[in-house]
């Protein structure tokens, strides 16, 4: 084998192997458009909210016990806090509701297990605001950068809903 035919495989493994990931994880494409799923009957207890940065997309992950949430992710023009409607303020210029039912970021006791806000120094994700925890409602804002194509899934051990948004 030649030296620029190795250099060549060597440049194209990387891009194989993750091709081969997204298509053994099944991964759905990233698009613009709403994605929606349901939930199970029993209320999920949200306990944990993180968000990443990768090299080429944003992560922000829901970690759920008790039952699993289902979905509502979509853009809108501006996020609103639940109950009183009023505007929630967040960094960036494009915004992603996402809404989790039959959830809940609470003890039955009223402690918040989860964060309010989270501000990252991501490439596109700029800051996550809680906009709602109430009667099996969760509801979160995302404040983006630019408006780019976004994708849903779930992971199971342990149960988790995941927003990747692409740089």
């Amino acid at each position: 084998m030649t030296t620029a035919r190795r250099l060549a495989a060597v440049a194209v493994a990387p891009a194989l192997v993750l091709a081969a990931a997204t298509v053994a994880f099944a991964l759905p494409p990233y698009t613009t458009a709403p994605k929606t799923s349901a939930g199970g009957t029993a209320q999920a207890e949200l306990y944990r909210v993180t968000a990443s940065c990768h090299s080429t997309f944003d992560r922000l992950v829901f970690r759920a016990r008790s039952g699993t949430p289902g979905y509502d992710v979509r853009y809108v023009r501006r996020i609103v806090a639940d109950g009183s409607g009023l505007p929630v303020p967040l960094a960036g210029t494009q915004r992603i509701r996402i809404v989790l039912r039959p959830a809940r970021g609470h003890t039955n006791a009223g402690a918040n297990l989860i964060p309010r806000v989270i501000t990252t120094n991501c490439p596109n994700l700029r800051q996550v605001k809680s906009a709602g925890d109430f009667e099996g409602v969760v509801t979160y804002g995302l404040g983006l950068r630019r408006r780019t194509g976004f994708r849903v899934f779930r992971l199971t051990s342990p149960t988790r809903v995941v927003v990747d948004v692409r740089h």
